[in-house]
């Protein structure tokens, strides 16, 4: 079984944990609640590649310069929208066509689209679904295009994405191991290439990338030189070193890490909600130092996230930023301490100082149940019912906040009547 796992996996887990995170907790109250937040999507210069592509077939021939030319060439015509996206679903889903096959027509339509971004990159994110066994032409393909003139900074990325999907993971292997499947080394090379761009479209995307498919040692060298160089910012540096921190086990350097990501000049709350996402990471509790931990902490607990100053201000996006932090605050205070999680959120959202909405934003997670038990059995009920009658009674309180804080009310005066003797 595989000892550990890769900066990819433990990137793609730790997407998933955060998403889980906010569309479990703060979409999933929107939708209970009757209002959503709109915008929520990654951002596409840092967006990583496409889940686990599908099954493969054998290689198609050699690649040739017209494989490429179109993307130099002048306007192509426009597409039309409906029919070209069933022709795409229709590739993608024949049962007669082999991934090398899917591949070669996805790309001869990007040829006559490739001077139309939208489509280009629609046509680029698809091609991440099938992986044709024959990267090399996969490869020079992407090299051709992005050296021909894919003018746009999206299509640069995507085409970068593109690349990325193509390295194979194999979870009953090493890390290390994984980097000498075949094609993998052809595809790290290629990245390698790319991050020394003089374009920054692509420079930067082919970093990240690297970062997240690469040996950890050089990936963190790396991102090191990116960050020297401009090529990417503090804020997607520190995430990064986040995102390898769970895989180093060195101590010392786990220490080292930290203290670059507190020198990074990030403002302590951007730079605490990537630590929350990092303590959240898959095996990040057993695999951080005690020290490291303690560290976290401290920089979760010196910047909580701030709600907005008007009390009516009710986000759901900042609800479930505060779960987020206060999760890993309990969960990190557990692995040091060994004290019940619930019993420690419980004490985080009845501090003295607490704005309400924290309550409510604990209140609507998936631990509501078990905070309502601790808050009941240490006799805090009307405490809470009392925070809550603060966002209640503020002047202009909308139907919405007010439905939100009737529903919490109601589940706390149901648990405490079944307390009672």
């Amino acid at each position: 079984m595989k000892a550990y796992i890769s900066a990819k996996e433990v990137y793609v887990m730790g997407r998933l944990a955060t998403i889980v995170s906010v569309i479990g907790t703060a979409f999933a109250s929107a939708m209970a609640y009757g209002f959503v937040s709109a915008g929520l999507g990654d951002n596409p210069q840092t967006a990583p590649p496409s889940a686990k592509p599908l099954a493969f077939s054998p290689a198609g021939a050699k690649p040739t310069l017209t494989d490429t030319a179109a993307f130099a060439s002048g306007p192509s015509e426009p597409a039309a929208p409906n029919r070209f996206t069933r022709r795409i679903r229709d590739i993608l889903g024949s049962v007669d066509l082999t991934a090398d096959e899917k591949s070669d027509q996805l790309w001869k339509i990007l040829e006559s689209h490739a001077r139309e971004p939208a489509i280009a990159r629609y046509l680029l994110d698809s091609m991440q679904f099938i992986k044709p066994t024959n990267k090399e032409r996969v490869i020079e393909r992407v090299e051709a295009a992005l050296h021909h003139g894919a003018q746009d900074d999206g299509v640069k990325r995507a085409l970068i994405n593109l690349l990325s999907a193509q390295f194979e993971h194999d979870a009953s292997i090493a890390a290390a191991a994984e980097t000498q499947l075949s094609g993998n080394p052809l595809v790290l090379a290629s990245l390698r290439k790319a991050a020394n761009s003089n374009d920054h479209a692509t420079a930067h995307q082919a970093v990240l990338q690297y970062s997240r498919l690469g040996e950890v040692q050089d990936s963190l060298t790396r991102l090191d030189t990116a960050r020297s160089n401009g090529t990417i910012n503090a804020s997607e540096y520190v995430r990064e070193i986040g995102f390898h921190l769970p895989l180093i086990k060195d101590p010392a350097q786990q220490q080292q890490l930290l203290d670059r990501m507190e020198d990074s000049g990030l403002p302590g709350q951007e730079l605490a909600e990537l630590l929350a996402t990092t303590a959240q990471l898959p095996h990040a509790l057993s695999s951080l130092s005690s020290a490291s931990l303690h560290t976290i902490r401290r920089v979760l607990a010196d910047n909580p996230p701030a709600f907005a100053v008007d009390l009516l201000d009710l986000d759901v996006l900042a609800l479930a930023r505060y779960n987020r932090w206060a999760s890993a605050s309990s969960a990190i205070a557990n692995a040091l301490s060994g004290e019940p999680i619930p019993d420690l959120l419980a004490t985080l959202v009845m501090l003295p100082d607490a704005d309400p909405r924290a309550l409510m934003a604990v209140a609507a997670s998936p631990m509501s149940e078990p905070v309502m038990q601790v808050l009941t059995e240490r006799g805090l009920v009307n405490d809470a019912l009392q925070r809550l009658d603060r966002f209640e009674s503020a002047p202009g309180n909308t139907a919405v906040a007010s439905g939100i804080v009737a529903d919490i009310r109601a589940k706390l005066t149901r648990r405490s009547a079944r307390q009672s003797p």
